[in-house]
């Protein structure tokens, strides 16, 4: 019987680790396209008051409530990380030698306040934006732009990219929420950590489950993606208690109160997003 226990739990982390990679799209990393083979994200822009020449660099607007913003370069749409975890006990597989190898741990829970009330829109890009430079510490953020998630994530559901900058110069998040659970998977406040060492782009995933049923993941970056470019290193700007603070509000969810999509239409209406 714990053998099955045992098999049933690492069974569940590998269907919710390619739910995950379904979720936020396929991505550079040979490793994601063998797993999530159709789904790909296209190039992005410039974000909301983020205007840049091509190759050149701009100020951002005083009016942004979070800082004013820095200069933002156009982002690719590398997905998350698509290896199977060391815990899996996996086979060994020739054609993931040298790629990069992902795992998945619960790393604790948290307790999820009630859900805000009031009056609720459907949760937009923008609206996941606004939400998330409130959470995020103080700084100057950029580069805002709206991704491609998968069709598992839930049609329409919010994948976004900023950049923080808290002093030492920007770093790369990237979030999504994502509608529905596996069943069997885990208690809501369930706190999950995906690491893969050798990707910048994927290089923590947080991720919190929440009682509504959605998960909400934070992306916490070690680089900068420049399209055509490669990447430049970068700091991860939160760490992993921050991104589970920011990732556990219990704001979150396929609906938002109005006063946050509104706003966010407005502040992020040249928003960039993904062509693919």
């Amino acid at each position: 019987m714990g053998d099955l226990v045992q098999q049933s739990m690492v069974q569940g982390r590998r269907l919710r680790r390619q739910r995950r990679l379904a979720q936020f799209g396929a991505g550079g990393s040979a490793l994601a396209m063998l797993l999530v083979i159709g789904l790909a994200a296209g190039p992005l822009g410039v974000g909301a008051n983020d205007t840049a020449e091509p190759g050149g660099l701009t100020g951002g607007s005083p009016e942004m409530p979070v800082g004013t913003t820095t200069p933002s370069p156009v982002q690719s749409s590398e997905g998350p990380p698509g290896a199977e975890g060391a815990n899996d006990n996996q086979q060994a597989d020739p054609l993931r030698a040298g790629l990069p190898t992902a795992s998945t741990r619960v790393i604790g829970t948290v307790r999820i306040g009630a859900e805000p009330g009031g009056k609720l829109l459907t949760t937009t890009p923008e609206g996941a934006l606004e939400l998330l430079t409130r959470l995020l510490p103080g700084g100057k953020t950029s580069g805002y732009a709206s991704l491609r998630s998968g069709e598992a994530a839930g049609l329409g559901m919010p994948y976004v990219e900023l950049h923080l900058d808290r002093g030492a110069g920007p770093g790369m998040l990237r979030l999504a929420i994502y509608q529905g659970g596996l069943g069997g998977g885990p208690a809501p406040g369930t706190v999950e950590l995906t690491e893969v060492p050798d990707d910048c782009v994927q290089n923590k995933m947080v991720t919190v489950h929440h009682p509504s049923g959605i998960q909400v993941t934070l992306m916490i970056s070690t680089c900068l993606v420049w399209e055509g470019k490669g990447t430049s290193p970068a700091r991860p700007v939160l760490s992993v208690d921050e991104a589970i603070e920011v990732a556990a509000s219990p704001i979150w969810g396929t609906k938002l109160p109005a006063e946050f999509v509104v706003t966010g239409t407005k502040r992020f209406s040249t928003l960039a997003r993904s062509n693919g």
